[in-house]
């Protein structure tokens, strides 16, 4: 964790750094307000960090609880000099301001060198300290694996070290800033502060040479720069003593140098540009040969750098946008020079944010249009040497390979992953910038990068079967930017597309290479591509038909990619919840574009749910074929927010109060949409016995079949929910695959259809032929006596509550079926009210349910008591005792009437015959006694 923090504040203070010396360069005075604030505040946060853990290792040692050092005055003082500076900036007096800077220095090169005295007396500490071989090896190996775990520029030896060692290569950054990185925290660090305040003072100087001196420029310019060489000279000759000294004195030297020539050509000292090109030419390569021939990577980082922030420090200066981006190519050829030799991956990455990040935002902010073609040309260029850049750097790493492996060096990885993708990202985009009127200009970039990236595949794989990796690399680029050129040559958006296109290149890669980086990039840019391609839909008039299209395809490319990476870090990155959002919008955008295609804007909802629900349901066929992954949960998500939209349809199209649809085309995609949705809901039965899910799966399940219906026979909506349940019934049933039908979800839907149908008036009267035979009789009989047979059959495990309460209440149902039944026939043949509260005064409907009840009771009690079937018998009774409740509290109110004496004696009679044919079955214990004992 340490290691880490340390590596982000690092990381933090060089960017704050940077954005602070343009926003001075640039007099933007509120940036420089909160950056000097929040420089400040990192900077003593990073000291308070740094001050801690030496405070805890010399706790650990010294066996002492209270600290034996404080930073509390440094703290102050720091705070108190940036506040000072920052005011005197704000109000332009200078002094004070270089005076409070210089109090800040001096407190931070005191609080540096104390902290370096502190830990050398930790470093001797330790090596007194004996460690037994088991302490070392519990130690070494964590180590090791942390260090093999991330990328690593810089050669570490693999053999055992001893102890201190070890813990040091443990705190060593691994990342590509490594080397600017060590130069600024290890070895010397008031050298590293004295550089750094120098090359503060030579800009300072230059600048106020060019302003103020009496002397002619040219002499001052001239005295500078022969510092400046003398310098370099004799850090030279000093190499042989102090090495790590002698480079930084070379470096300032260089830089100095470098700085002298750019304000020389600015204010005219040296006028020719040719002769200033020359004089360039002749330092970098100086610069070129002193850091390979010392080997001295630091000694290229301070004179490039320097050269590369030259043009930044000049005042007032607006820069002239076409000379700068040559100025950069210059040194980027130098930057290839050195990296022709040495694999020094830094070099590289400063040449590549200086060109695209501070060339690009001067281009973006003075560059003219005349000068875009200009630009774009020296654009190129840049692309071709980064691209070099990247190939040049593996095939470096590559030669030493064998050599240093052999030696027990570990060695930094194969590919500059970030070189590889951010050059043709941000160069195709600055490409776009400039270039934005002419489609063709763009589709030629495309295709032209394209192409490169093929060559350099198929001459990779021959030429250098090592370097795989990278040609798998730059295939993935080139499919991408070929995916480009048609919808660019048809004038489609290139943001979305190009984003989208990279983005899967990246996961694809990420996942199949397992590149954390790769993903986390290709995921971001996906994201932001859809974002770019809805701002276009919603905003544009014309709809980008093939941009969606293409879109659609690519995310369900990124999800089939990301549903094969097992992921070990899904507290920071779910692939399987990224896979579902871009499962979401490959079915929108590719339901949208089938739309579009069709031209069926007109035909409500149903048309896009079918696109959706046929993507999907393709994805889910080619998983299942060629991953064969457990992706249920994922797909029950999908398929069932897919099955909510589909009953927003039916409800939105008003099919329950209409008893139809709206046109033929939006009733034909709906029930294409629910078949498939249906097959899909069946296929994703889950593996596991989890009752959760299962019970989640079985009730939308159901639901999915039961909504095909309404497609089939939107006459009779309520009724239509029940024809493929049912026919899906006998086939599993004859089919002996009863899993779905044993289901308490089933059960509790299918007595609500059976309660919702009994009582539906416009199921009572369409198409009613005779009792029985029709369709609302004949299904919710069919309905009843299958959900009652299933019930009967199923093993309850011990659980008699759930049991008969399942069992009680689809009786009860039964009998709301059937006084249903005689309801509807009695309003058919003679005008009775159908459910209602008239129904409860009309005298043919209550005799004729009383007459029913009593039967149905009579059916129980004898069926029961013949079978002894206690608890059964006991609902039989139970119908009874409605019946009398139904006699005394209605049909005795009216007992004037002939149907009511009819009820009565009827009731009367047929209980009397219950009596003696239907006794009460004796209990389990009565009847374990009552039998014959041998």
């Amino acid at each position: 964790m340490y290691k880490k923090d340390k590596q982000g504040m690092i990381i933090v203070l060089i960017a704050l750094t940077l954005f602070l010396a343009i926003s001075i360069g640039f007099k933007f005075q509120s940036a420089v307000i909160a950056l000097s604030i929040a420089l400040t505040v990192i900077l003593v946060q990073l000291l308070s960090n740094l001050h801690e853990r030496l405070t805890h290792l010399e706790q650990q040692f010294s066996r002492q609880k209270t600290p034996l050092y404080s930073i509390h005055m440094q703290r102050t003082v720091i705070y108190a000099a940036a506040l000072v500076a920052l005011v005197a900036y704000i109000n332009h007096w200078m002094w004070i301001a270089g005076g409070a800077l210089l109090v800040l220095l001096l407190c931070l090169i005191q609080t540096i060198s104390a902290f370096h005295t502190r830990l050398l007396y930790l470093e001797s500490a330790k090596q007194t300290v004996h460690v037994n071989e088991t302490i070392q090896t519990e130690v070494i190996n964590p180590v090791i694996e942390q260090v093999s775990a991330s990328n690593t520029d810089t050669l570490v030896p693999a053999e055992t070290a001893p102890l201190n060692q070890t813990e040091q290569s443990a705190h060593v950054q691994t990342a590509w800033w490594q080397p600017a990185v060590d130069w600024m925290i290890h070895g010397n660090p008031i050298l590293r502060v004295a550089v750094a305040v120098l090359m503060v003072g030579v800009v300072l100087l230059l600048r106020f040479a060019s302003e103020h001196w009496q002397l002619s420029l040219g002499v001052k310019l001239g005295f500078i720069a022969i510092a400046g060489g003398v310098l370099t000279a004799f850090g030279y000759t000093l190499q042989k003593k102090n090495q790590l000294f002698a480079v930084a004195l070379q470096g300032v030297g260089l830089a100095v140098v470098f700085l002298t020539l750019v304000f020389s050509h600015h204010f005219g000292v040296i006028a020719n540009l040719t002769t200033a090109s020359i004089l360039f030419t002749i330092l970098l390569a100086i610069t070129v040969f002193l850091s390979l021939k010392q080997q001295a990577i630091y000694l290229a980082i301070l004179a490039l750098g320097m050269a590369y922030a030259a043009p930044l420090v000049i005042p007032q200066y607006r820069p002239d946008v076409t000379f700068l981006f040559s100025y950069y190519l210059v040194i980027n050829l130098a930057v290839a020079a050195v990296n022709f030799i040495q694999p020094w991956k830094i070099l590289n990455q400063i040449a590549f944010f200086a060109t695209m990040f501070i060339g690009g935002s001067a281009i973006a902010f003075y560059a003219e249009p005349a000068k875009f073609n200009t630009l774009d040309w020296i654009l190129w260029c840049h692309i071709a040497l980064f691209i070099w850049l990247s190939v040049r750097y593996s095939q470096n790493i590559s030669r030493t390979s064998a050599s240093e492996k052999q030696e027990g060096i570990r060695l930094p990885p194969l590919l500059d992953v970030g070189l590889i993708f951010s050059v043709p990202v941000l160069g195709f985009t600055l490409h776009a910038y400039l270039v934005h009127e002419s489609t063709q200009a763009l589709t030629i970039g495309a295709a032209v990068l394209a192409g490169t990236y093929a060559l350099l595949t198929f001459w990779i794989k021959k030429t250098h079967p090592q370097l795989s990796v990278l040609a798998k690399s730059f295939f993935i680029l080139a499919v991408a930017f070929f995916a480009l050129i048609f919808p660019l040559a048809k004038g489609a958006h290139w943001t979305a597309i190009g984003w989208v296109a990279q983005g899967t290149a990246l996961i694809v890669w990420g996942v199949t290479e397992r590149y954390r980086l790769s993903r986390y990039i290709g995921v971001v840019l996906v994201l932001l591509s859809s974002i770019a391609l809805f701002y276009q839909v919603w905003v544009n008039e014309e709809f980008p038909t093939l941009s969606t299209s293409i879109y659609a395809i690519a995310q369900f490319i990124s999800a089939f990619y990301l549903l094969q990476y097992n992921s070990k870090e899904q507290r920071y990155f779910s692939a399987s919840m990224f896979s579902g959002i871009f499962l979401c919008l490959g079915m929108y955008a590719g339901a949208v574009a089938g739309v579009e295609i069709m031209a069926w804007h007109h035909h409500a909802l149903s048309p896009y749910l079918m696109f959706a629900v046929v993507l999907i349901a393709i994805f889910s066929a080619v998983v299942h074929y060629k991953l064969r992954v457990q992706w249920q949960s994922l797909q029950l998500i999908l398929i069932s927010l897919l099955l909510l939209l589909v009953l927003g349809e039916a409800f939105a199209s008003q099919v329950f109060t209409l008893f139809k649809w709206v046109d033929s085309l939006q009733q034909t995609t709906f029930l294409v949409a629910t078949i498939i949705l249906s097959a899909l809901f069946i296929m994703a039965q889950p593996q596991s016995d989890e009752s959760g899910y299962l019970n989640v799966w079985v009730g939308l399940s159901w639901l999915a079949l039961a909504v095909v219906g309404l497609a089939i026979f939107p006459k009779m909506p309520v009724v239509a929910l029940a024809f493929i349940p049912v026919v899906y019934s006998l086939w599993t049933y004859k089919a002996h695959k009863t899993t779905l039908l044993h289901q308490i979800p089933v059960w509790c839907l299918s007595l609500i259809w059976l309660l919702v149908v009994s009582v539906d008036r416009h199921s009572a009267e369409y198409l009613y032929f005779v009792p029985l035979f029709n369709l609302t009789d004949f299904l919710s009989i069919v309905v009843f006596a299958g959900l009652l047979f299933i019930i009967y059959q199923h093993a309850f495990d011990q659980d008699k509550s759930q049991e008969w309460t399942f069992k009680i209440t689809t009786i009860l149902a039964g009998l709301l079926v059937f006084s249903s039944v005689v309801v509807r026939g009695l309003h058919h043949y003679w005008g009775t009210p159908l459910w209602s509260l008239a129904i409860w005064t009309n005298g043919e409907v209550q005799l004729s349910l009383t007459l029913l009840w009593v039967i149905l009771a009579f059916v129980l009690t004898t069926f029961s008591s013949r079978k002894m079937i206690r608890q059964l018998w006991f609902v039989g009774a139970a119908l009874l005792g409605i019946v009398v409740l139904k006699l005394i509290l209605l049909d005795l109110s009216q007992s004037a009437t002939l149907t009511r004496v009819i009820s009565f004696i009827g009731a009367g009679g047929v209980m009397l015959i219950i009596a003696y044919l239907a006794p009460l079955p004796p209990s389990s214990t009565v009847q374990k006694n009552q039998e014959p004992k041998l």
